[in-house]
């Protein structure tokens, strides 16, 4: 019995290691374009998140938006900046509004 275990206990820790090996190169690692191209999609059509949308959709989007390092776009950064510029207040308000709401903005600062 010991001998039948042994191997497929074996062959279990070889395909778990291997798997968990395979999700890290598939890890969600977005960089900054990739960030502000998901940001942007919230932004048109049915699904854009607006100030009646749910309070988890407007964290996401907001936080998604402010975790953007702008040294990091290239084409993009003019976007970006125009936006942050002229949309400055509006980010504030969010900001202040998700914290009065407990959500945690830690890592979502506007500079």
């Amino acid at each position: 019995m010991k001998l039948i275990i042994l191997p497929f206990f074996l062959f279990s820790l070889i395909s778990f290691s291997s798997f968990s090996n395979e999700y890290s190169q598939f890890n969600i690692f977005l960089t900054d374009e990739e960030k502000f191209d998901i940001w942007g999609s919230y932004n048109r059509g049915e699904g854009a998140v607006t100030s009646e949308s749910p309070d988890e959709l407007i964290y996401n989007h907001t936080c998604l938006f402010l975790s953007i390092n702008k040294d990091n776009l290239d084409i993009k950064k003019g976007s970006y900046e125009r936006y942050k510029k002229v949309n400055k207040n509006k980010l504030q308000e969010r900001v202040e509004y998700l914290t009065s709401k407990s959500f945690d903005m830690t890592d979502c600062k506007l500079d």
